[in-house]
C-alpha cells in the first residue's frame, strides 16, 4: 500500500517530505494558566465589584506591589482577589464589618 502511495505522490511529483528541522510544534499555554478571556472577564467583575459595593479600597491593597495595575497580578493573585471582593461584597450585604472577616483587611501597610 505505502509503495503504490509512492509511486503515485513521486508521478505527481509531490515527495512525502518530512517537516523542516527549524519549526517546533507550539504548545497550547491555555491549559496552563487563565486565557486572555478569562482575564479580562476576571478584571470586569472585579471592577464591578469594586464600583456597585465601594470596594475599591480592596483593590488598592491587593494590587500595592505593583503600583495599583491589577493587569499585572499573576493568575494565581488574580483569582484570589475576585475571591476577596466576593467575600467583601457578601460582607457589605449581610452588615457585617470587614475588619472582622480574616485576612480581608491587612493590619498594617506592608513595605513592597
Amino acid at each position: 500500500m505505502q509503495k503504490a502511495a509512492r509511486k503515485i505522490a513521486a508521478s505527481m511529483g509531490v515527495g512525502l517530505k518530512r517537516p523542516p528541522s527549524h519549526l517546533t510544534v507550539v504548545e497550547d499555554e491555555a491549559s496552563n494558566g487563565l486565557t486572555a478571556l478569562q482575564r479580562d472577564v476576571h478584571y470586569s467583575r472585579i471592577r464591578d465589584l469594586g464600583n456597585m459595593y465601594w470596594l475599591n479600597w480592596l483593590i488598592r491593597q491587593e494590587t500595592m506591589q505593583c503600583d495599583g495595575i491589577m493587569e499585572c497580578l499573576g493568575d494565581e493573585e488574580l483569582i484570589a482577589l475576585l475571591v476577596k471582593m466576593q467575600r467583601a461584597k457578601d460582607c457589605r450585604e449581610e452588615g457585617v464589618g470587614f475588619d472582622e472577616v480574616p485576612g480581608l483587611v491587612r493590619s498594617a501597610m506592608v513595605d513592597y
